[in-house]
């Protein structure tokens, strides 16, 4: 593969990787949303049902964005073999950004559970 074709996959990598990420806050967004307008009156089963659909869809974006990382570090070492790496592409394969966003990512989801738990129960919170 050309020095520019293992450039083009890292860039739709890391595309990849902004994707899982504006899903993610797309899909927190609502998520709260819902948990602030309509979470007190939701019934359990309710609440559980949509719980369970964001954890899916959070977990999906978490393990999509650290998919991407691994495919950058995989097209930057390949890339390495052509030609030497950039100051940027050598600290773009070190830094392990997509494992920071992927931790915030598992932060929010818990923050957000948290945030419908205490629309759900008020009284709890003294």
């Amino acid at each position: 593969m050309s020095e520019y074709e293992l450039l083009d996959l890292v860039a739709a990598a890391i595309d990849g990787m902004y994707d899982s990420t504006t899903m993610f806050l797309s899909l927190a967004s609502g998520y709260l949303l819902v948990a602030y307008l309509a979470g007190a009156k939701l019934t359990s089963a309710q609440s559980s049902i949509v719980s369970a659909l964001f954890i899916v869809g959070a977990l999906l974006q978490c393990w999509g964005l650290l998919t991407y990382e691994t495919a950058v570090e995989e097209y930057l070492i390949a890339k390495a073999d052509v030609a030497p790496l950039t100051s940027y592409q050598q600290s773009v394969l070190e830094g392990n950004a997509g494992t920071l966003i992927a931790s915030a990512m598992a932060v929010g989801t818990i923050a957000a559970l948290y945030f419908m738990w205490s629309v759900r129960h008020p009284k709890s919170e003294g």
